[in-house]
């Protein structure tokens, strides 16, 4: 398949569940991603819908509870420092 065809594939599969992303427990779940693949493009488009043009300042990979998060560090168009929780766990570590 056409890698422009996988990544429309991907986009109209995926959806986000879960809470704000502020912290463990209120973690943006990617529903649907089936990789890494799919999965931090799906971060990347998550954040620049609710924070537009937002600078990444790190990203960490966490075990918490036996499940896996990425907490990514970014900083506001306002100048704002925030960490997002992402929960991964549905497509971390497999690969399509």
């Amino acid at each position: 398949m056409p890698e422009r065809l996988e990544k429309r594939e991907a986009a109209t599969r995926i959806t986000y569940q879960g809470g704000d992303g502020s912290s463990f427990e209120k973690a943006v779940v990617i529903a649907g991603a089936k990789s890494s693949m799919d999965g931090v493009p799906a971060e990347r488009k998550w954040l620049k819908k609710k924070d537009g043009n937002y600078e990444k300042l790190k990203q960490a990979l966490v075990k918490e509870g036996g499940k896996y998060y990425d907490l990514v560090t970014i900083r506001t168009k306002k100048g704002k420092e925030l960490v997002v929780y992402f929960d991964i766990s549905g497509f971390f570590n497999r690969e399509e």
